[in-house]
């Protein structure tokens, strides 16, 4: 066994996800220059908005919060990280990513990261792309949701459940096999993305046959329905954020025990383990039926009950994150907390997801959705909850930088790439919920209100880009030497 069946893949998963950063932020960049001079044409800014939505999105912060649960799994349960299953969601997810590329940036498809139905098959009719564009498009997209839905959880319970731990392979013991909570975290990514993510995939599949002629379009009528598009796309995609979520405060529960200053402290645990299990599963099952406020389009065919249940369900879910509130900050002043760039990511990661989280549940009660959900109030929510859980997974990278780079991080740039990121991330959800209150569109170019908002936007972009310019720089020098066998690997005070 070497050290590189654990790292290999992780580290080609966060490189990779470093450069659809850069070409994202790029594309966000130029988005905000264009409100302010005007430089772009209309059909222009759909593109960037497009490319960025779906590189940060998925080729960026998914690929990274792949890359770093693998190789917590790795190294926390002793599994070498290879095989089909790995690779494949790496190659798989990286080439539907590269296909979305060509067919927005080469074929002109602009549909918005969030699809919205029927946008694509209308922007055919109309002449604004075409159908080989659409279907490089539908067909990227069909390898991303492989990933996302099937790949990727079956990875991770591959990992958890099944194989043979190999002992030089555990760099960090766990309380339990689950530790419960640090680790249980990950369940229900495992657990709920596969079944409430199935119905969109098989229609995106029949969609993405149909347009190869492998399948008459009159078959897949049933898939190209409004109702039957929309209701599996929002199942899909709202609990994709939330499960997201809830992997990024497991990610908080497992890396502050880790830094905690008492020697006491031996079991490394949350000050209670109980009360995050009960966080985990109560925030689980709270998200689960909260899709509905995203459909508040839609009141002649969503019974009114269903969108009681989803404003309900948005609020029941801040009870899970006010568990989690209470259950971290008491163990970082029960124990002490050390401040590292690790730990000082995951607190302001998780800090900046409990502030997103009171907007969220504006956005989720019935009558502010009608007054802001096309505003940029839900572009303020994305956008932080987005950055609040990339913050958490730094938090994590820096905590395995030794083990993926072969060196331990630089401490001023790391931490200058926290405080940034953290700085940026608070000021864009505050600025760009204001430009919603005032009506700001979003989507919408040149913007016909709030345009006064593209300054501190640009302003905010250039301190999150200078940011992860900090993390780049500490990739300069050459990479360590990796240790021939594993056994000789264990990281420092921190296993």
């Amino acid at each position: 066994m070497r050290l590189e069946d654990l790292t290999r893949y992780p580290r080609l998963m966060v490189l990779t996800s470093l450069a659809w950063f850069l070409a994202g932020g790029t594309a966000g960049l130029l988005m905000v220059l264009a409100h302010l001079t005007g430089f772009l044409r209309m059909n222009e800014y759909p593109v960037l908005l497009t490319f960025h939505g779906t590189a940060m999105t998925f080729g960026g912060l998914f690929q990274l919060m792949m890359g770093l649960s693998l190789l917590r799994v790795g190294f926390c349960y002793g599994k070498p990280l290879r095989g089909l299953l790995v690779r494949a969601s790496y190659f798989l997810l990286n080439i539907g990513m590269a296909l979305i590329a060509v067919a927005v940036l080469a074929f002109g498809v602009r549909t918005s990261y969030t699809l919205m139905f029927p946008l694509p098959a209308v922007g055919v009719v109309k002449g604004l792309w075409s159908m080989e564009g659409l279907a490089i498009f539908v067909w990227g997209v069909i390898l991303v949701l492989l990933v996302i839905v099937g790949l990727y959880p079956a990875t991770l319970a591959r990992l958890i459940f099944t194989g043979k731990t190999e002992e030089a392979l555990v760099l960090e013991r766990f309380m339990g096999t689950l530790n419960p909570s640090g680790m249980a975290g990950m369940l229900p990514y495992v657990f709920i993305m596969p079944p409430l993510g199935s119905a969109i995939t098989v229609g995106a599949v029949a969609i993405g046959l149909a347009l190869l002629g492998a399948v008459p379009l009159g078959s897949i009528g049933w898939v190209l329905s409004p109702m039957n598009f929309n209701y599996p796309f929002w199942i899909f995609a709202h609990n994709l954020m939330e499960a997201m979520g809830i992997m990024a405060i497991a990610t908080v529960y497992w890396l502050i025990p880790r830094y905690t200053a008492s020697e006491e402290q031996r079991a490394r645990s949350l000050y209670s383990e109980r009360l995050g299990l009960l966080a985990i599963v109560f925030y689980s099952t709270a998200a689960i039926m909260a899709f509905p406020h995203h459909l508040f389009t839609m009141p002649t065919s969503q019974p009114h009950g269903l969108s009681y249940t989803g404003q309900i369900a948005s609020w029941l879910t801040g009870f899970g994150a006010a568990f989690s509130v209470f259950n971290v900050l008491a163990t970082a002043y029960v124990f002490g907390l050390r401040l590292t760039p690790a730990s000082l990511a995951a607190m302001l990661g998780f800090g900046v997801y409990v502030a997103d989280g009171f907007l969220a549940m504006q956005l989720g009660t019935i009558g502010w959705a009608y007054r802001l959900h096309g505003t940029y109030a839900v572009t303020a929510h994305l956008m932080t909850i987005l950055l609040a859980v990339a913050l958490v997974w730094i938090g994590a990278l820096y905590h395995s930088f030794r083990l993926l780079f072969g060196r331990p991080e630089n401490a001023r740039l790391a931490y200058l790439h926290v405080l940034l990121t953290a700085v940026a991330a608070i000021g864009l959800l505050y600025t760009m919920a204001f430009m919603g209150a005032e009506g700001a569109p979003r989507r919408a170019y040149p913007l016909p209100v709030g345009a006064e908002g593209a300054v501190p936007l640009l302003v905010l972009g250039a301190l999150l880009a200078a940011g992860q310019l900090a993390f780049l720089l500490q990739l300069r020098s050459p990479r360590g030497k990796v240790e021939e066998s594993v056994g000789s690997a264990i990281l420092d005070d921190r296993s």
